[in-house]
């Protein structure tokens, strides 16, 4: 482990999509338990190097299911709810995976590629996009 000789400690997490799929309410509880366990460790600046939730365009279901957009939102706005309560302490950023879907080789894991990216493969935007969109502008708005 080489996170004893570096300034930043980077994770990635798939909190309710890898790990306990469907399940939303774990992702407060996981992340911050993850977190505190790094930075108890370390001491350092930890940074949520990647986190997401696949979704294919235009599938929707209410409540949210695993692969529709209402899903990934939810996946993203636990994701940013547990980052805003630790960044004044330690978590000092965060990078959505992905920009965009991407294809993968074939598995039962995927449909038809990647879908965790907030634009579609020809770019066009997911609900996801304007959950980021909002959460960016709110964040540029508070550090000045």
């Amino acid at each position: 482990l080489q996170a004893p000789y570096v300034d930043v400690i980077c994770v990635n997490s798939y909190f309710s999509w890898y790990h306990d799929p469907g399940h939303l309410d774990v992702i407060p509880i996981q992340l911050n338990t993850q977190f505190d366990n790094w930075y108890s460790l370390y001491r350092k600046p930890i940074i949520q190097s990647e986190y997401g939730a696949d979704a294919v365009a235009g599938l929707h279901s209410d409540p949210p299911m695993m692969f529709t957009e209402e899903y990934q939102n939810e996946v993203l706005r636990s994701y940013h709810s547990a980052f805003d309560q630790k960044r004044k302490q330690y978590v000092t950023g965060e990078l959505i995976w992905n920009f965009a879907d991407f294809m993968t080789a074939q598995g039962i894991t995927r449909v038809v590629g990647n879908k965790k990216g907030v634009f579609t493969r020809q770019r066009q935007p997911k609900a996801a996009a304007f959950v980021l969109k909002e959460r960016y502008w709110t964040l540029a708005n508070e550090t000045g």
